[in-house]
């Protein structure tokens, strides 16, 4: 059953933990985009001895969840848990492409200060602006 509580932030949380605490649930999952009340939800859930998985792209929150729940998805895991689920072809495919985009990244990083190390000039001037 779906109800609606209400807008307002803290009287949300106050009605979700005290949910929480009358029917004990034995799974919580906080995905998504969390303000103040992530530490609340959090402890309310880690007291009720319900097993806690928390995700969230932005790195603000992120230490309540590690500190209260038992698994933390952090950043990208976010996004990367759905293709690993559901073995998506496409999602994999837009994975994998972003993991090989990075390596180059980090590969082409390296090499630019291996190469401005060593002295060499031109490196450098393919990245300067008119």
């Amino acid at each position: 059953m779906v109800n609606y509580i209400t807008y307002d932030q803290f009287a949300f949380t106050a009605a979700v933990s005290a949910r929480m605490t009358r029917e004990k649930p034995a799974a919580i999952f906080l995905i998504g985009y969390f303000f103040a009340e992530s530490l609340i939800l959090a402890e309310t859930g880690q007291s009720t001895g319900a097993i806690q998985i928390a995700g969230q792209a932005d790195p603000t929150q992120l230490p309540f969840f590690v500190a209260t729940c038992d698994y933390t998805l952090i950043g990208e895991e976010l996004y990367a848990a759905s293709a690993y689920l559901t073995r998506e072809p496409v999602l994999l495919g837009s994975m994998r492409a972003q993991d090989i985009a990075k390596g180059l990244v980090i590969v082409l990083g390296i090499a630019g200060i291996v190469v401005t190390s060593l002295g060499l000039t031109w490196f450098p001037d393919l990245f300067k602006t008119k």
